[in-house]
């Protein structure tokens, strides 16, 4: 596979904020350690989306190195659409109906 562009749903900021939220409240510089690695992993996306094995139906996962958190994301024809960045320590139902409700309608 070749890398293509990713892109992220607009609800993705409002996962962002949470996961910053939550590492911030109990490490020092979290959020800023947080978002390098989410940023570490959405380039690794890029590169090769298809190295992510998929998780749920027609999403892939990619799990946020030393984190709870995981990217989820759709591997479309010519674009990579990140859809979630979810704890993964939910229930897999709720993550699932979550995925479901944010399909990209292309």
């Amino acid at each position: 596979m070749k890398s293509q562009p990713v892109e992220f749903l607009e609800a993705v900021e409002n996962d962002l904020n949470y996961a910053q939220d939550f590492y911030a409240s109990w490490l020092t510089n979290g959020a800023a350690k947080f978002l390098v690695r989410f940023r570490e992993t959405v380039t690794q996306i890029e590169w090769n989306p298809e190295q992510f094995p998929p998780k749920h139906r027609r999403f892939h996962r990619a799990i946020i190195r030393r984190t709870y958190f995981g990217i989820y994301f759709a591997v479309e024809t010519d674009v990579t659409t990140v859809v979630a960045v979810l704890d993964m320590r939910k229930d897999s139902r709720v993550i699932r109906s979550l995925l479901k409700l944010r399909l990209p309608k292309r």
